[in-house]
């Protein structure tokens, strides 16, 4: 529990919450870049095989047709690997943002709740002070 407490006290909260919009901005930048990309490349990819087939006429053909073929199949899989880390970069971010307000909201409660013990503290011994005077 102390190594939490310790972990928890080490941590600029202030810093974290202040990046914490930035960071899920981010996220959804790259997100929406990476949507964009992957369709360029699906229609640059077609247009480049046709261009690399038209100017190997000469040489084997079959060969690189189906080396062409491999790297479209190569590029279409880093594309759709790139795209589900890109969401789930933006999933954790959103969720990152969701932890840091829960954060921001147990700090707050815990200053209140600190301020009302010692606010009860105080009355208690005021009291006993009070039935000891007596």
């Amino acid at each position: 529990m102390a190594i939490w407490m310790t972990a928890l006290k080490i941590i600029p909260w202030a810093d974290v919450l202040e990046s914490a919009p930035h960071i899920v901005k981010a996220a959804k930048r790259l997100f929406s870049a990476t949507k964009t990309d992957a369709s360029i490349f699906a229609e640059s990819s077609t247009e480049s095989s046709t261009e690399s087939s038209a100017a190997a006429a000469g040489s084997s053909l079959a060969n690189l047709n189906k080396r062409v073929r491999l790297l479209e199949a190569r590029l279409v899989e880093l594309s759709d690997e790139q795209k589900s880390s890109t969401e789930l970069i933006k999933s954790l971010a959103e969720q990152n943002a969701l932890v840091v307000e829960a954060i921001e909201v147990f700090r707050v409660r815990i200053k209140i709740l600190l301020t009302l013990c010692i606010v009860l503290i105080g009355v208690l011994a005021s009291l006993v002070f009070w039935l000891v005077m007596k």
